[in-house]
């Protein structure tokens, strides 16, 4: 966000440089998350770009505060994380809602434990399996400002296509879509396999939005990892709500995978 600022400014790292006073190599650690910088330091950039006043800037001082006192759960992960995963988890921590849409992959937030655990070898080579589901059921679990975040499912049925080693992990996915489709913080729905194809949905991507503001942030899911989002994603999620089935028609959806499954 920082890189972003500096270009929509026209500065270059040297300018930017002798704006700040500092040295060109810091700024560049600096926005490629090698160097931590603190709000006040954060703030002080913004203010030397002439972009203090933007209404991003709070934003991003915010998420600098955030990233010197992480959650507890997630303080011990972040040394082997990218600066990007980072910065996508400290922000997900904080939204109240999250929308999220799954294409081949069940979405993070929704995965089951079994699901997560076949999957994780192959989509995360030599990662310690234990650790990361350590993490990922504590984002799931976890409880912004001390509520409970409200989830808007929707998944391609392509998700029920993929053969697992054990059929009993995918019944086990599917009873927990279920679920959270009865849970009154969470609405569930599938899209057709027969439904119109686009690009721009062939993805997985989560849409997430904070108490008290309008604001919301989006994050793409690819083979290059998680990356923050254009602002336009909430309207591919507008887009794909379109074509999804209601709670209703869903669960008859999931229940006939699940009666294929048995």
């Amino acid at each position: 966000m920082l890189k972003t600022v500096r270009e929509i400014a026209e500065l270059s790292y040297d300018e930017a440089a002798a704006r700040l006073g500092c040295e060109a190599d810091w700024l560049v650690r600096v926005e490629t998350g090698f160097v931590v910088a603190g709000p006040e330091e954060v703030e002080r950039i913004l203010t030397e770009y002439g972009a203090r006043e933007a209404r991003v800037a709070d934003q991003i001082i915010d998420m600098a505060r955030r990233a010197a006192d992480p959650p507890p759960w997630l303080a011990p992960h972040t040394a082997t994380m990218t600066a990007v995963t980072r910065d996508i988890l400290l922000v997900e921590a904080e939204a109240t809602l999250a929308q999220v849409h799954g294409f081949r992959l069940i979405p993070h937030l929704v995965q089951a434990e079994g699901y997560f655990r076949e999957l994780a070898p192959s989509l995360y080579p030599d990662c310690d399996v234990d650790q990361e589901w350590d993490l990922l059921s504590h984002r799931q679990a976890h409880q912004p400002a001390g509520v409970t975040r409200l989830l808007e499912v929707i998944i391609d049925e392509t998700v029920f296509i993929l053969r697992m080693k054990r059929p009993q992990t995918m019944r086990e996915q599917i009873r927990h879509l279920l679920a959270l489709g009865d849970s009154e913080h969470a609405t569930v729905r599938v899209i057709p396999g027969d439904a119109p194809l686009w690009e721009t949905r062939v993805h997985n991507f989560d849409v997430l939005s904070f108490a008290g503001t309008e604001d919301r942030i989006g994050v793409s899911y690819t083979i290059l990892g998680p990356q923050f989002a254009s602002g336009e994603i909430h309207d591919e999620w507008v887009h794909i709500e379109n074509i999804a089935a209601d709670p209703v028609r869903t669960r008859v959806i999931l229940e006939r995978h699940l009666d294929a499954l048995s």
